[in-house]
């Protein structure tokens, strides 16, 4: 777990001589359960007996604040007051019955229904609400409140797949859509309590399907999800014994220090869903990358909620200046935004490692000294709209406002972020025309004129440029790069595997495993012996999530695996082990379902379809092929 340390004085002892259970947070339903205290973890309230100050912090933090208990105390007065809540295109109603809080909103049937509003998602930018169905399942409910406006909106908005390139469009969802509140999309058991909740657990319902989805050991992210179990450094200093200290995160080494945030601070599909912060994030999280232009643009900058895992990947401070999370944030929490450690304009931040720039503000910026524009911020981390204009957030490549990119889409850079038409209008900065401002960037930072090369690479791939693909080719193969450009390069290489065909099989053999994964995601739509062999031989990799994309990006369209049944027997036991230890995602037990009607164990087959089903209420289509499939057991 790397380095450690513990405190010492006899006035600590003296406070832990009477170790007992933690007493819950006002509201919170949950107390530490006999498995959790088997498994050594006593609670917050145990911590706060010596850590009074980072525990009075973390309580007001937004750590402690990400999921909480319906109550008087956390539901919006909107809410308490009761009545019919507008969010175009749908409302919700809110009744007050006791202490129960009751909606009555669409269901999937295309008709008002009743639901009990049970808990609370978040705080800061918007606030969600979930309803615990009558069959035990917690699903968001389609209204959402805006936070800094007060504004009620759907939570359809947020959702990804409008179609076309119309990235502001918010799909059409109609009751019974998979996508639909009541759907796998808006599960709060498998898709937000990971990170929401603090020791989570998968639980499977009962034969009929009823029952919860997942459980846990306190609401909110507590002192042990990071610091882990707390019971035995307790007792032991209730002994006056200093031998049995906690983690201190921000004194593991680095790498597993940022993995401790980016295992909920990075929009990635779960490997493992055991964290272990010794071993490879990227082993363990499969990250998105600057591939799809819902989501992140060819610099890494975030288009949609994408969290900071994929910027910071691709960040100069982060990756060759060893910025960590910790440098800027503090996880208890502060009295600054973000629970940032100093107030995010004084220069502060930036200061230790640019100190020489800090103290000259003006040269640097050629903005006014007392101005917006001379925060190192508002150029390096400029706010980024997401979820349709409903979320900003701020942008953790902390790079360079460059206003020359090219790629099917790019983030708003900071210049036009300030002197754009739609910001300028409110009279905060001068609107300035798009020459103007390039003009005076290339005036100005000579030195940062020209991008990065493996930025040009990206963009002009996303965009379909013929020559695009040797400069992928020599991005991926930079060893020297970071590892999420390097991946993306990988898995771009795919759209030209008529020339880069040999250059991808020998970025399935790379090192990096992140590479090795993407560059088999690359050989999907490849039909050749040799893509096949690569495949096959990825299915016995050391990587887990090595294995997962061979075996997956193998059943592809199922054309490959229905022509080569070697091929096919051996992704079963790939798909089998995934889907059990991911058991609460509804698309593993399908990919299983399909392999293994394909191999001809119809039994087999509606076995994981029926695992599919207890998750996906909607899924309409594939319950009618089951009933087919039954009739054949007969």
């Amino acid at each position: 777990m790397g380095r450690y340390v513990a405190a010492a004085g006899l006035l600590i002892a003296v406070l832990l001589l009477a170790v007992a259970l933690p007493r819950a947070r006002g509201g919170e339903e949950a107390q530490p359960t006999s498995e959790a205290a088997a498994s050594g973890y006593v609670g917050s309230e145990a911590c706060a007996r010596c850590h009074r100050k980072e525990f009075e912090l973390w309580e007001h933090s937004s750590h402690a604040h990400t999921f909480l208990p319906a109550s008087e105390d956390t539901l919006p007065t909107d809410m308490l007051e009761g009545g019919t809540l507008k969010h175009a295109p749908g409302s919700t109603t809110v009744h007050r019955e006791g202490q129960r809080f009751v909606v009555e909103t669409l269901g999937p049937n295309g008709k008002d229904q009743r639901y009990d509003l049970t808990h609370v998602v978040g705080r800061m930018r918007i606030r969600m609400f979930v309803a615990t169905l009558p069959d035990g399942r917690r699903q968001v409910l389609p209204a959402m409140l805006e936070e800094p406006t007060q504004a009620w909106f759907d939570y359809t908005h947020l959702l990804f797949g409008a179609g076309g390139t119309d990235y502001d469009a918010a799909p059409k969802v109609a009751p019974g859509d998979g996508s639909f509140w009541t759907g796998t999309v808006r599960s709060f058991d498998a898709r937000c309590a990971r990170c929401h909740t603090s020791g989570w657990r998968s639980v499977r319902p009962d034969a009929k399907g009823r029952g919860p989805r997942s459980t846990w050991r306190a609401v909110g992210v507590d002192c042990e999800s990071c610091h882990g179990p707390g019971r035995a450094h307790t007792e032991a200093w209730a002994r006056l014994d200093d031998s049995s200290p906690m983690a201190r995160i921000e004194r593991l080494p680095r790498s597993q220090a940022l993995a401790t945030c980016l295992r909920c601070h990075m929009e990635a599909e779960v490997v493992s869903p055991i964290f272990r912060p010794d071993v490879d994030i990227y082993e363990q999280f499969d990250p998105t990358l600057m591939l799809d232009p819902e989501r992140a643009d060819m610099s890494g900058r975030a288009l949609e909620l994408i969290y900071d895992g994929l910027p910071f990947g691709t960040s100069r401070c982060a990756q060759e200046g060893g910025l960590t999370c910790f440098d800027c944030h503090d996880p208890h929490g502060s009295g600054n935004p973000a629970q940032l450690r100093h107030d995010p304009a004084s220069g502060a931040l930036c200061a230790s490692c640019h100190e020489d720039i800090v103290s000259d503000i003006p040269g640097h910026t050629h903005h006014n000294a007392d101005g917006e524009g001379a925060s190192c911020i508002a150029c390096h981390m400029p706010p980024l709209k997401v979820e349709r204009g409903h979320g900003i957030v701020t942008d953790h490549t902390i790079g360079i406002p460059r206003l020359d990119l090219q790629s099917d889409r790019v983030a708003r850079d900071a210049c036009t972020s300030c002197h754009g038409p739609e910001e300028a209008s409110g009279g905060a900065a001068p609107m300035l025309a798009v020459e103007k401002m390039r003009a005076a960037y290339g005036a100005w930072w000579p030195s940062a004129v020209t991008p990065p090369g493996w930025m040009t690479a990206i963009g002009a791939a996303r965009l379909g440029a013929p020559e695009a693909g040797a400069a992928l080719r020599a991005v991926a193969g930079d060893k020297e790069q970071y590892r999420l450009v390097r991946a993306s390069a990988a898995a771009l290489l795919g759209r030209y595997s008529d020339t880069e065909f040999e250059a991808i099989l020998l970025l399935a053999r790379d090192e990096d495993s992140l590479v090795r994964r993407n560059a088999l995601r690359a050989l999907g739509s490849v039909d050749d012996p040799k893509a096949d062999a690569a495949l096959r031989n990825a299915l016995s990799d050391t990587s887990a999530a090595v294995r997962l994309v061979a075996a997956r990006t193998a059943l592809q369209g199922w054309r490959r695996v229905q022509e080569n049944r070697a091929l096919l027997e051996a992704i079963l036991p790939v798909l089998e082990d995934d889907a059990r230890r991911v058991p609460d995602d509804d698309q593993r037990w399908y990919r299983l379902g399909a392999a293994r009607e394909i191999a001809g164990d119809v039994r087999g087959a509606v076995a994981a379809y029926d695992r599919m089903l207890a998750l996906d209420s909607l899924a309409h289509i594939m319950r009618k092929h089951v009933e087919g499939l039954r009739k054949q057991l007969k």
